[in-house]
């Protein structure tokens, strides 16, 4: 039914109440009251089931997939087949990207981010890091206050985007590190002087860097788009329009991505991700002898923030400029004029933590299984993000706090 993605029982490891807690946070994040949120929620689940979703049926309860359940609430959307991606999820994103649109550019963020290691090995060292805010001319007044949860030898090192614990004998169990931040997010400013030097310019034009491969498909691809283009700024539209209109973007499996042509997979799925929407975007760029890099970090809204990738392109007289895909769920998959350009050449204020490939978090510090699936939901002292493992084991869990 949804072509592109291999769904099946491995990775339906997830129990409904979990499933239940993820979307109710998407569909219903300004609500006190989520009992009836919990209650629609059901309900849609049954929808969906009927019509096709995966279900694998456990010991004592039923157990899904999260990233089939994002994609089939989407693909059902888009086909008419349900109105709960329209009504809820859709609805919801517009509201939080307004609320956040209407705050002024004095707005002081006072945030708690903490990150929890789900520990199954020990060792005699490790070295574990979460992500921090980069400081930016978008973010300014930076400051970190970093602790540990955790009693034991942690040293703690904050560096460019990154807080990283040194920890001299890892055990078994929980780690906790984290960090008060409070800063000022502002909306990117329009023009700019500078320029890149030949050193950046050739950084941002590499044809091979993690997710981004300008393979020789991925060139066609790029000239077929731009035959009618004169400038940078036409071809950055028509990358642009080729994604919104050729894709869902919602979840994927990347350990079922071509981790040799990343974007070439993209391509023949006809899915992508934040990240890897985002990838194809910036591979296009590059093919085209457009700098550009992949940008990630946190949105900031207070009900529900998330973790998130965009796509920067470089443009004479502005600078790096912003294209985020989140975009074609405000857009309701591109369909809604008013909507479809919210993120194309502009962001809100964000958190960010990664501008690639110069400033990255970095490797973990425990091992990330490469069939990994993230799924927020609202914690009882914040919102909690935690990473999963297909089987359903947590590797770690993030938790972000807002203070006033």
């Amino acid at each position: 039914m949804m072509r592109g993605i291999d769904f099946r029982d491995h990775y339906r490891n997830f129990p409904e109440q979990l499933i239940v807690n993820m979307l109710v946070v998407k569909g219903w994040a300004h609500e006190a009251d989520r009992s009836q949120a919990e209650a629609a929620t059901r309900q849609a689940l049954e929808r969906w089931i009927d019509i096709g979703l995966g279900v694998r049926h456990g010991d004592h309860e039923r157990m899904f997939d999260p990233v089939e359940v994002i994609n089939f609430l989407k693909w059902a959307g888009v086909n008419e087949r349900d109105t709960f991606w329209a009504d809820r999820y859709v609805a919801t994103e517009r509201r939080l990207t307004d609320d956040l649109a209407s705050l002024g550019e004095s707005e002081t963020f006072k945030v708690v981010f903490r990150r929890s290691f789900h520990i199954r090995e020990g060792a005699d060292r490790a070295r574990l890091r979460m992500p921090l805010p980069l400081a930016s001319p978008h973010l300014v007044d930076l400051v970190i206050s970093p602790f540990a949860e955790t009693p034991g030898d942690v040293s703690l090192h904050v560096s460019a985007g990154r807080l990283e614990a040194r920890v001299s004998a890892l055990r078994p169990g929980d780690l906790t590190i984290g960090a008060e931040l409070s800063f000022k997010a502002l909306r990117r400013p329009v023009g700019t002087t500078e320029q890149l030097s030949e050193k950046e310019f050739e950084l941002y034009l590499r044809p091979n860097e993690g997710l981004i491969v300008v393979s020789e498909r991925i060139k066609a691809l790029a000239r077929s788009l731009t035959v009618q283009a004169r400038t940078s700024a036409e071809a950055l539209r028509s990358f642009w329009d080729f994604i919104l209109d050729e894709f869902f973007i919602g979840s994927i499996h990347y350990d079922q991505v071509d981790v040799q042509q990343p974007c070439d997979w993209a391509l023949e799925a006809g899915w992508c991700d934040c990240q890897l929407a985002s990838a194809l975007f910036v591979a296009l760029c590059r093919a085209n002898n457009i700098p550009a890099r992949l940008t990630g970090g946190y949105m900031l809204y207070r009900p529900a923030p998330a973790n998130h990738y965009w796509a920067e392109a470089w443009l004479d007289g502005r600078g790096w400029t912003p294209f985020d895909f989140l975009s074609w769920d405000l857009s309701r998959g591109g369909r809604d004029a008013q909507w479809r350009d919210r993120c194309f050449g502009r962001l809100d204020p964000r958190m960010t933590t990664q501008a690639m490939p110069l400033a990255f978090t970095g490797a973990l510090g425990i091992p990330m299984p490469a069939d990994f699936i993230v799924v927020p939901t609202a914690g009882p002292g914040g919102f909690e993000i935690p990473l999963f493992g297909a089987d359903g084991n947590a590797v770690y869990s993030d938790l972000i706090e807002f203070r006033t």
